[in-house]
């Protein structure tokens, strides 16, 4: 039988409203996805808040490790960066996010090892990422292992063909394997794309060893005008002036770049030359003297005090420094001591 209109049935005896409870893995996820959003807007610290809820709700979460860690990333917190993505990835080894993050903060951290296996963990499943086979090539570097990071820096470059910093650090790779013609095509090459002081410094010190001094001169110069306090550029130059005895040019350069850096031990031993060379001694022991105060290891400095005091009529001095300098690996300081009792 129908009812009469607008009269409420009665409700069921055992009709209750039930409250639905979120379990603590709903929460974390809710958690996660506030930081998410916080991270985005780049309130970091409203984010950390979050992720800690996160993880702290459900530790086996691993993506909310992996965000923890950018987010600590993005404060300078390293360590804490580290320990997270090491978390991330113990609960998920196939993380390639987290093992790119914790390479970038093996770097910073000087972890070398550690940042290399990194990674080369990553680029195993992502062959084409300039950027992690540049970071690849300059921690090898750092181990002086020049020819595998050639290697890898002629993969960034193959990822991304305008890589003016991979052509610079190949540059760098190839200088230190005695590669000269190929350090400056590098060199040119990087500087095509962007112009900057260092580059035009390195490509000075390449040029200068190739045996082209005008060229050396060019760039080292190229460099003082983009930076007019770069003291090794200054110093650098000098060198070469010195190799073509333009003496007072030299010391031009040399005292330049003591006065920009009054550190520079090469630069004070640099300079004893030019003094040796035109006959100022006094000046160039001097000079020496102060060169081996900054740098105690300093063997050419030791090599050139010797050579100056031989000319002083010194010598027990002057064998006494070409000894040292040869326990300082300047193996031509042997011809020296030939004659010293």
């Amino acid at each position: 039988m129908a009812q009469a209109p607008g009269v409420t049935p009665p409700r069921a005896k055992h009709d209750t409203v039930k409250t639905i409870k979120e379990t603590p893995e709903q929460l974390a996820k809710m958690a996660y996805n506030k930081g998410l959003d916080n991270f985005s807007k780049k309130d970091y610290p409203t984010a950390l808040s979050n992720f800690n809820e996160a993880v702290s709700g459900s530790p086996k979460f691993e993506p909310a490790y992996l965000a923890r860690a950018n987010t600590h990333l993005r404060q300078a917190d390293y360590k804490n960066a580290e320990s997270d993505y090491k978390a991330a990835l113990k609960l998920d080894s196939n993380d390639e996010k987290a093992w790119y993050g914790l390479g970038r903060t093996e770097i910073v951290l000087g972890n070398k090892e550690q940042g290399i296996n990194a990674f080369s963990h990553f680029v195993k499943k992502n062959p084409g990422s300039a950027d992690a086979w540049y970071c690849l090539g300059e921690l090898v570097a750092l181990s002086k292992n020049y020819k595998d990071a050639l290697a890898d820096f002629t993969l960034a470059i193959g990822s991304r063909p305008n890589f003016s910093e991979a052509y610079n650090d190949r540059g760098v790779c190839n200088y230190e394997l005695g590669t000269y013609h190929a350090a400056i095509d590098d060199y040119r090459i990087s500087l095509a794309s962007v112009k900057n002081a260092t580059t035009y410094n390195n490509l000075g010190n390449a040029e200068y060893k190739a045996g082209n001094n005008d060229e050396a001169i060019e760039a080292f110069s190229e460099a003082i005008a983009m930076n007019a306090q770069y003291a090794d550029a200054y110093n650098n130059r000098g060198v070469v002036y010195l190799a073509k005895k333009s003496y007072p040019d030299a010391l031009t350069d040399f005292n330049k770049a003591i006065q920009l850096d009054s550190t520079n031990a090469d630069a004070y031993c640099n300079r004893a030359l030019v003094e040796y060379r035109t006959n100022n001694n006094d000046k160039a022991k001097a000079d020496c003297d102060k060169a081996i105060k900054l740098k105690p290891a300093n063997g050419t400095a030791y090599l050139n005090r010797g050579i100056i005091e031989e000319m002083m009529r010194r010598p027990k001095d002057a064998c006494q420094d070409w000894q040292q300098a040869a326990q300082y690996g300047v193996t031509v300081a042997n011809d020296y001591t030939k004659d010293c009792k």
